[in-house]
């Protein structure tokens, strides 16, 4: 009996390759995917981070583009999310209903930092401030104290900047795909067209807010991810783009190469093929 034969069992098999090359490599990373006949779009999206050492606690997409987002069809665990009311929702705390939106400048500003690392930009700023502190204080010490001084500045520097807890409602919640439009130019601007008024926000679904309003470019195809076949959208071209935590953009290219037998006694998914160093999902900074 041939190996062929003993199996018995087929699987769908992928190339994904990441889109971040690792410095001092001569090539991008790419592995090779093995995933079980019934497997959805899901499975094949938990397959691909895994593989490549990431933990799949972001949201994550399949786009027929190389720019998720203006691709005309995507595949997003947003959908499955929304039908199932778990997508957070988007409202604007204590506005009452006859007053309208809030300030547009307060909720432009609301948006930006909603669009921006926050806490990157307060290590910057300590950085920045420690520097400063540095400069004017350290002269005035007396030398031997000096490095015990440094230290305590630093800590002023981040006290200083931290943030305060206000008691006047909770923060604005951003919805992911909200926040992937944030970070396209103009993108505070887009969102801000799409609130142009009081009575769109009272026209939204129960769900609420942001996540009940239609903020897709102009007529794409939107699907979820959970029991959709993993061949499905490569019924209509062969390769897509997988987008995997909106902001920081993670993207690989994913190809499929066929359904083919699968080795005995081996747990599907698997990783068939590794070639490359996979980025780190979080370097040190």
């Amino acid at each position: 009996m041939t190996r062929k034969q003993g199996s018995g069992r087929r699987m769908h098999v992928f190339k994904v390759v990441s889109r971040v090359k690792v410095k001092g490599e001569r090539r991008f990373p790419y592995r090779v995917l093995g995933l079980p006949e019934g497997a959805d779009l899901d499975a094949l999206a938990g397959a691909i981070v895994q593989a490549f050492g990431f933990d799949l606690d972001h949201a994550y997409g399949f786009f027929d583009g190389k720019n998720p987002y203006r691709s005309r069809v995507a595949y997003e665990l947003f959908r499955d999310l929304e039908r199932n009311g778990s997508l957070p929702s988007f409202s604007f705390p204590g506005l009452p209903d006859e007053l309208g939106l809030p300030d547009e400048a307060d909720l432009a500003l609301t948006l930006a930092l909603g669009g921006v690392s926050q806490s990157a930009l307060l290590r910057e700023a300590a950085t920045f401030l420690t520097r400063r502190l540095e400069e004017e204080v350290l002269p005035r010490v007396p030398e031997r104290l000096r490095e015990a001084v440094r230290e305590r500045l630093a800590g002023l520097a981040e006290e200083a900047l931290a943030p305060e807890v206000e008691d006047d409602g909770p923060d604005l919640p951003i919805p992911p795909e909200v926040r992937a439009m944030l970070e396209q130019p103009g993108g505070v601007e887009a969102v801000l067209t799409s609130l142009a008024s009081a009575q769109q926000l009272q026209q939204l679904p129960a769900a609420g807010g942001l996540a009940g309003l239609n903020l897709t470019p102009g007529g794409r195809e939107e699907y979820g991810v959970r029991g959709v076949p993993v061949t499905e959208p490569f019924g209509r071209q062969e390769k897509w783009t997988f987008l995997f935590d909106y902001g920081d953009d993670w993207t690989f290219d994913v190809t499929y190469q066929g359904l083919q037998d699968a080795p005995p006694r081996v747990r599907l998914p698997r990783v068939l093929e590794s070639v490359g160093t996979a980025p780190e999902q979080y370097p040190e900074w």
